[in-house]
């Protein structure tokens, strides 16, 4: 996960992000290359995030500081997981994806450690989890955010590359809400690369796992649909398709075919037949029963917004 978010509200009642070390002196690194490091964005597995600027150009950027784990473990280290998302993500140019510089940069830390840092833009929003809490969207942002995403990992896709952790939390919003991009590729998997062939096939979240990702099959781009499957009922119904009561239970559900996943109308009558058709189809266990590409259901995502206007 690249961004753990701890929400707080300010007097205007607007949504806001903080992390657990908001006092300076405890950044670890003070400057990477030209850029001051500002305040600390969110944390998660593989690292911490900081917001930062370079004064003398007023530009600001967002800089992944990798967790020393990944450079004192070997095992850690050989699966070099920034290096494998900067491989991923920085060749990459489409508007719903984050961009990223293609250079890892190592700085010394204040206790003396050198530190790879990734640079990478700054998306200054919230991430979608905000709006599946809230629920402050109408059904036509809904559909647009969905052909949005779609669209940018159907631009993964054609580029051979596997996701393997899409959830809420990796969908992130520019602060006025016009932009989403999709972050996170440490755990991507790209067939183009020899660097990531070895990758075993557990990684990710495992409430957002397809079935063929929690048995650790090989995966496919079709995986990335399951997932985004769940992530279309929770955005649509403010709940996950299974009702499990911890993690255990809904992964168990997740993989048992006589689990039956409720049409996502159920829970918001505003759903209509096809986007009930849609998320469920997203959602069936049997790949080959899935949808086959993200093309085919941004098709069908656009039929569905066109029905609507």
């Amino acid at each position: 996960m690249l961004f753990f978010w701890r929400k707080k509200k300010d007097g205007n009642n607007r949504a806001g992000f903080t992390a657990d070390h908001d006092d300076e002196s405890q950044f670890p690194l003070k400057k990477v290359g030209p850029y001051e490091i500002v305040a600390p964005i969110g944390s998660g597995g593989m690292g911490t995030v900081y917001k930062a600027i370079d004064r003398s150009r007023d530009l600001t950027i967002a800089i992944k500081v990798l967790d020393r784990r990944y450079d004192l473990d070997k095992k850690r280290r050989k699966r070099d997981y920034l290096g494998r998302e900067i491989l991923i993500a920085a060749s990459l140019n489409h508007p719903n994806i984050i961009k990223m510089h293609k250079e890892i940069v190592v700085e010394e830390d204040r206790y003396g450690n050198q530190r790879r840092c990734l640079l990478m833009e700054l998306v200054d929003g919230h991430n979608l989890k905000k709006h599946i809490t809230d629920r402050d969207l109408t059904m036509k942002q809904m559909i647009d955010i969905c052909i949005k995403l779609c669209e940018g990992l159907d631009f993964l896709h054609q580029h051979g590359i596997v996701h393997r952790d899409i959830k809420p939390g990796n969908f992130l919003f520019s602060r006025d809400g016009t932009q989403v991009k999709i972050v996170d590729f440490g755990l991507s998997k790209s067939n183009a690369s020899w660097r990531t062939r070895w990758m075993r096939e557990s990684g990710g979240t495992r409430l957002y796992m397809s079935p063929e990702q929690l048995r650790k099959k090989p995966l496919d781009a079709r995986s990335d649909i399951f997932s985004f499957g769940i992530t279309m009922y929770e955005l649509f119904t403010g709940r996950h398709p299974c009702n499990g009561s911890d993690t255990r239970e809904i992964q168990r559900q997740l993989i048992d075919p006589n689990y039956k996943f409720e049409p996502p109308s159920k829970y918001n009558p505003e759903i209509s037949p096809k986007l009930d058709r849609i998320i469920l189809k997203a959602l069936r266990r049997r790949i080959d029963q899935r949808y086959q590409s993200m093309t085919e259901m941004l098709l069908d995502l656009h039929r569905v917004a066109e029905s609507r206007i």
